[in-house]
């Protein structure tokens, strides 16, 4: 089409509109053609006054005061029946809070307005709700989104808008989703600025992070300032900031941070609400400054109801303000959706206090007007009325649900997106319930959100500044950065722990030792880079020199063998211990040859003895029951078979018995028996064994207050924390000995008090572990005498380094990493500190570990109990019948002539032999 034609085209259309927004409000209000016009005309309405005070001269007010038109309008062409009609008073605020104050007085001195819209900013709310709240005149605003504003309790002050704090745990959950642990939040330097603060520092702990700097930037900065600052975040490690401030200011910083190279590769710049919601409406230069920029906006679906009210609202922007060439500023925003629907919830609650039939939506003017301007503001008699008639509302707005709640909207979806080319895209959504989502009909589970997922499984692609698709990482080496400056004590001893050499190919100093390695792995393990470089420090007479040295930031940490003491905790700080805490006490190891009488029944306990004693009765038990019947050496005398039965048995026990038993049950019997017997003295051997060279090796002192009676020497490392614990003990100054090296420890407790030397040295277990594992068994460690937190890298108070640091040291104490680094420095293993006298029960056998034999062989005994019992039985009734035959033959009683032949019927066999009757001689 020729550029003449598009040209009449546009002007013809711009005409229509300008019509259309003339003749429709009278066609409304009656005073065009017939009908329901007609009828209003019969019935004329009643006006009622409302303010506006909107920034007139800025594209934001002048769209927010067409939505509020297009509103009323919409509204009363709807519903025709209205008994009232909001008659409008708009006043610019000029960008400015007094401006502001001045028209909300002005509206309701002068104007004797109900209700006021706006004003546009947090500022201008903070002072227009004040006087809201003394005239009860409800001020309902759809733009001052700062939490600034509702700090103290005005209940006539309502925000028909999204707060900025709800954004807060957006922003977190996007944070967490991609691991950056350090954030920087750049904002506004005023009360709207600040207001988001306490929300986004609570909600990026909740999810691990921090904010390490807060960059404040007045809103009119000149170019230099922001510089500065921007100078300031470069030389810094973190790459991860929040920017929370207006589009205007913000434009300015995306400028300035596109000049000094800070829109490029591996920087995260995420924007709020503010600004998100007008990305798709800034100048093309700004949005070219943002490229990679990702943002927050609460979301509002397309529908056909948006769809018809955008385009109703480019024509009549066209032709009212006359941007014919500006797409982007004729397109409403959110903004423009909440200016309608608070313009529609206003009207309908004037019309519902009208109904009610009010009498009178007017004001009460004070007696003691004019002579203050505020006490001298009228107060709106309707004021309660309507505030509580707008805070009734709930109706399908453009902007989605219009409810109040806690006299603000409630915490909506927010939309994630990302500025590509022209035009911000959407990467997916946050809701309360879900957190992040590709898509809001998605069948992520709520569990799944709260779990560790990374965004880039939730959320499309994110384009980073520098046209990037790699995910920074969050820091990086920061320009011009400040190397740390870590002291390393110098040890002449221990240098396992810390070993300092001089470095002649750089003619500085190269540190080794387990602590290094360990702060080194640690650092490894860090988010972020951390430059450092090692200084040497002789602290050989105090460790507590150091710590003055990191107290005063002489140094900015401290990496060594440093006690965690409570003293120390009071001037700096400390990451989680590495080593094992505690301090003991070192002896020599003394041969004991001297052992109890009973050793040799310490071996099992009691029980077990009980338990064994008791088995063997029973198994002798059945074994004579079994052979008693057939068995010669059975038989005999009670005293005999009781003897060779329990001989029998005991003898198992040494495995002397010989082959005098003939059935088989009780081979099984005994076989079975010997199996546990054999079990048995082999652990008894052992078990004697062990508590026989235990108990030779006794350390010389079990206890501190044995020294003190003896008037011992004790020593202690030369530099340590130890000596005022000593001074505690209350150990005479003039018997505490300062030793430093490894060999004057082995020294002293060879020689012992009485020659020169000490009886124990008191020192932190890690040194006393390292000096027994070279110096072997001679030695013991008795204790702790003392609890400490064991040794920890040192830090000033607040640094940021410490949790994360801890963190990972926690990480590498646990892992195969740490366990590493000890074999390298201490070999496999390490010793660790005895309580006094070695504990023999460790070594004593309990009936616990038997039990199975014990039950297996009780099972097998009753069994044979139970098949051999009947034969025994009846071996035993022939025996006693026997006997009792016999007793009878040989009483000397005179039988019949019949007798002695029935006698001997009696006593056939079955046979028809008569029985063969022994005497039983002994």
């Amino acid at each position: 089409m020729p550029h003449h034609t598009r040209a009449w085209a546009f002007l013809a259309a711009a005409a229509v509109a300008a019509l259309a927004a003339f003749f429709v409000p009278l066609l409304a209000a009656g005073g065009v053609g017939n009908g329901a016009g007609a009828t209003a005309a019969a019935t004329p309405a009643v006006p009622v006054d409302v303010g506006v005070i909107l920034d007139l001269a800025t594209g934001l007010g002048k769209k927010s005061l067409l939505g509020v038109e297009m509103a009323l309008e919409d509204l009363y062409a709807a519903r025709p029946d209205f008994t009232t009609r909001v008659r409008l008073h708009a006043r610019d605020s000029d960008r400015d809070v007094v401006t502001a104050a001045s028209a909300a007085v002005d509206l309701i001195r002068d104007e004797k307005v109900s209700v006021v819209i706006g004003p546009q900013s947090t500022l201008q709310a903070e002072f227009v709700t004040y006087l809201a709240n003394k005239t009860k005149v409800p001020v309902i605003s759809f733009s001052a989104t700062g939490d600034a504003a509702i700090q103290y309790h005005l209940p006539y002050f309502l925000r028909a808008c999204a707060k900025d704090s709800f954004q807060a745990a957006a922003i977190a959950a996007f944070v967490e989703a991609y691991g950056w642990k350090n954030v920087v939040v750049v904002y506004e330097d005023d009360n709207y600025g600040v207001g988001i603060l306490p929300s986004i520092t609570d909600a990026l702990q909740d999810v691990e992070a921090h904010i390490i700097y807060r960059a404040a930037i007045p809103a009119s900065s000149p170019d230099y300032l922001i510089d500065e600052e921007l100078y300031k975040l470069m030389t810094m490690q973190t790459r991860v900031f929040i920017v929370h401030m207006l589009p205007g200011p913000a434009s300015h910083l995306f400028a300035r941070a596109s000049a000094a190279g800070m829109m490029s590769e591996g920087y995260v710049w995420i924007v709020t609400a503010n600004v998100g919601i007008n990305l798709d409406v800034l100048p093309q230069h700004t949005v070219e400054n943002m490229q990679g920029v990702v943002g927050f906006r609460p979301y509002v679906p397309k529908s056909a109801r948006i769809i018809d009210f955008m385009s109703r609202f480019d024509a009549l922007f066209r032709a009212k303000y006359h941007q014919a060439h500006d797409v982007g500023m004729a397109r409403p925003t959110i903004s423009q959706y909440w200016a309608y629907d608070v313009a529609w919830a206003v009207a309908t609650a004037v019309e519902k206090v009208n109904r009610v039939g009010f009498p009178n939506i007017g004001f009460q003017t004070p007696q003691d007007a004019g002579k203050n301007l505020v006490n001298g503001l009228p107060t709106s008699t309707a004021g309660p009325e309507l505030l509580s008639s707008i805070l009734e509302a709930d109706f399908d707005g453009l902007a989605g649900r219009f409810r109040f709640v806690d006299r603000h909207m409630d915490v909506p979806v927010y939309e994630v997106v990302n500025v590509v080319g022209e035009k911000a895209r959407g990467l997916g959504f946050w809701s309360p319930g879900s957190g992040l989502l590709r898509l809001l009909n998605s069948t992520f589970t709520e569990d799944q959100a709260k779990s560790s997922v990374s965004a880039s499984e939730v959320l499309k692609p994110v384009i980073w500044p520098g046209d990037s698709t790699t995910v920074p990482k969050g820091w990086d080496f920061p320009v011009n950065a400040k190397v740390l400056r870590i002291a390393v004590p110098v040890r002449h001893e221990f240098k396992n722990f810390v070993n300092v050499e001089a470095n002649h190919n750089t003619n500085g100093s190269r540190a080794s030792g387990y602590s290094i390695d360990v702060f080194e792995a640690a650092v490894n393990r860090l988010p972020y880079a951390l430059r450092y470089e090692y200084i040497p420090y002789d602290c050989a007479n105090s460790y507590d020199q150091l710590i003055t040295q990191v107290y005063y930031k002489k140094f900015d940490a401290a990496v060594g063998d440093v006690s965690i003491i409570a003293n120390r905790s009071k001037y700096v700080d400390f990451t989680m211990p590495y080593t094992e805490s505690g301090v003991s006490m070192l002896v020599l190891a003394k041969n004991d040859d001297r052992t109890t009488m009973w050793i040799f029944l310490e071996p099992l306990t009691e029980d077990l003895w009980i338990a064994t004693m008791v088995f063997i009765f029973f198994t002798g038990l059945v074994v004579w029951m079994i052979e008693n019947p057939k068995n010669e050496r059975f038989q005999g005398s009670k005293w005999k078979q009781f003897s060779t039965s329990f001989y029998f048995t005991f003898s198992t026990l040494t495995f002397s018995h010989d082959q005098i038993i003939e059935k088989l049950h009780s081979k099984v019997v005994v076989v079975i028996w010997c199996f546990v017997v054999l079990v048995l003295v082999q652990s008894y051997t052992a078990s004697l064994s062990s508590l026989l060279t235990a108990q030779r090796l006794q350390p010389s002192v079990t206890d501190p207050r044995q020294l003190l009676r003896n008037g011992d020497y004790v020593g202690y490392q030369n530099g340590s924390f130890v000596h005022a614990m000593l001074r505690r003990l209350q150990f005479d100054e003039r018997k505490i000995k300062v030793l430093s090296t490894l060999e004057e420890y082995a020294k002293a407790l060879k020689a012992g008090s009485k020659h020169g030397g000490v009886s124990a040295i008191f020192d932190e277990n890690p040194y006393l572990n390292s000096f027994v594992t070279q110096y072997g068994k001679d030695f013991q460690i008795v204790g702790p005498i003392d609890r400490t937190d064991g040794f920890g890298f040192v830090f000033p108070r607040g640094s940021p380094l410490v949790p994360d640091l801890s963190k990972a040291i926690l990480n590498i104490t646990e892992g195969c990493e740490g366990f590493q680094i000890q074999k390298k420095w201490f070999g496999d293993a390490t010793p660790s500190p005895e309580y006094g006298s070695p504990d023999t029960d460790s070594v004593r056998l309990s009936l616990q570990s038997f039990k199975g034999l014990f039950i297996v062989n009780g099972f097998a005994l009753c069994v044979m109990l139970v098949i051999n019992l009947p034969e025994f039985i009846r071996a035993k009734s022939t025996e006693l019948r026997n006997l009792s035959l016999q007793r009878a033959n040989s009483s000397g009683e005179v039988a019949s002539d019949n007798e002695p032949q029935q006698l001997q019927n009696n006593n056939a066999a079955p046979g028809g032999e008569p029985l063969q009757i022994e005497r039983e001689t002994d």
